[in-house]
């Protein structure tokens, strides 16, 4: 059987025999609309838990339309034109509003990058900006809670008279799925709210891939998300070619729920069983390393306690973001780690406590590397065992374990939530 891997724009080969015992996941084929934009208008004409979104702005307003990065495959370009549409039927002029890029830590977008995400047209009307997360006089400090971290949220977005989220709804690796209130919180937040984000997550000892009542979801909502006023959301559950599948707007809670029940249809697939060996990608989720965690997730979903993981991740951007995230990967373990966490700066936090994850990945399976972009010495820094190819890593991992072994292949490892018997 041959089993073609998504890589960046092109593909691996994967040959696996007949007579072993595999499984391909892959996301779940769903009945598509021939007309998309019916689902969005739908959607903004009758929003969950909100007045239509022409009813809440008024002219004069300034508007803060939060759109997610390039990171996410959602097809904004093709949602972000009917919000403003709306926005200018109630009066709202193109030059009061402003498109802010909330990208968390990830890097700045390219001009060219908010070209593909806002659309040429809408780019040359309205302002775009990338959020600042490491700006402190772009952020305001929102007013102290009980027990929370500091909360530092873009200037721009504070200050505006109304607040629209606009993305997609995918699996995360923290906040279960994206959308909904996580386009604020850690999307237009500070860094030091952006660390105790991660390190959230950090500490939480469960997978979260895919849980959306999670204690890191939990308080994004009810820390920032609220406070933070933001007014009004348009998600979608698109599937990995691009279609838009469903849509949902309004309340940043209730509308952001119903998307979920959407996108789990495309996504949370069943296996037969859990695997000893577990091949998987990090598509689309290619970028980096720091991205292509969401790959180990999703294997650690479908992997038998000490089973192998092939993690196949182009990485054309290296480590990414976070320098020191492949050494924080080298660690004995997670405790190790976050035992550092008080007397760290923010911006090692954030790689710290996403490192502190992965860890715990690692203490229950083996974990080799096929990534043209992390070189052997770094795989071997993360202690991943680097290999060639998807081949020769499944090769190795079958004269290890005896070809009875049995093998799940993940497609799509940042867009698959396996469920496991």
């Amino acid at each position: 059987m041959r089993i073609d891997l998504p890589y960046g724009s092109g593909h691996l080969p994967l040959e696996v025999g007949d007579d072993l015992l595999v499984e391909v996941l892959r996301p779940n084929t769903v009945e598509l609309r021939e007309d998309e934009g019916a689902h969005l208008e739908e959607a903004l004409d009758n929003p969950t838990g909100s007045p239509r979104l022409e009813q809440m702005a008024r002219a004069g307003q300034q508007v803060a339309i939060l759109c997610d990065d390039i990171s996410r495959t959602t097809p904004t370009d093709r949602i972000l034109p009917l919000v403003v549409d709306r926005l200018n039927r109630a009066g709202v002029r193109d030059g009061d509003i402003q498109i802010v890029m909330a990208l968390g830590s990830h890097r700045p977008m390219t001009a060219a990058e908010m070209a593909r995400k806002v659309g040429k047209s809408l780019l040359s009307r309205i302002s775009v900006v990338n959020s600042e997360f490491r700006d402190r006089s772009l952020m305001v400090r929102l007013p102290g809670i009980p027990g929370a971290p500091e909360i530092w949220i873009d200037r721009r977005v504070v200050e505006a008279d109304l607040r629209v989220g606009v993305g997609g709804i995918l699996p995360h690796p923290a906040a279960g799925w994206s959308g909904g209130g996580k386009i604020i919180f850690p999307g237009v937040a500070g860094e030091e709210t952006v660390a105790a984000f991660h390190l959230m997550h950090g500490r939480t000892p469960q997978n979260m891939f895919g849980q959306v009542e999670n204690p890191v979801r939990r308080a994004m909502e009810s820390w920032v998300a609220e406070r933070a006023g933001l007014g009004f959301i348009v998600n979608v559950a698109f599937t990995p070619e691009g279609r838009i599948y469903r849509a949902v707007a309004g309340h940043f809670v209730e509308a952001h729920r119903q998307g979920v029940a959407h996108a789990r249809e495309i996504f949370c697939v069943q296996a037969r069983r859990r695997a000893e060996i577990v091949v998987t990608t990090s598509h689309p989720a290619d970028g980096d390393l720091w991205q292509a965690g969401k790959g180990l997730l999703a294997a650690d979903l479908a992997a038998a306690a000490g089973g192998t993981v092939i993690l196949v991740t182009p990485c054309p951007e290296g480590v990414g973001p976070h320098p020191r995230y492949i050494e924080y990967l080298s660690a004995g373990g997670p405790e190790e780690l976050l035992a550092q966490a008080e007397r760290m700066p923010a911006s090692e936090l954030l790689p710290l406590s996403v490192a502190a994850a992965s860890l715990r990945i690692r203490q229950r399976l083996d974990i080799a590397l096929v990534s043209g972009g992390i070189s052997p010495q770094q795989a071997r820094l993360s202690r991943m065992r680097p290999f060639s190819s998807p081949q020769a890593a499944l090769d190795e991992a079958l004269d290890r374990r005896g070809r009875g072994a049995r093998i799940t292949v993940i497609t799509h490892g940042a867009e698959t939530i396996p469920a496991a018997v």
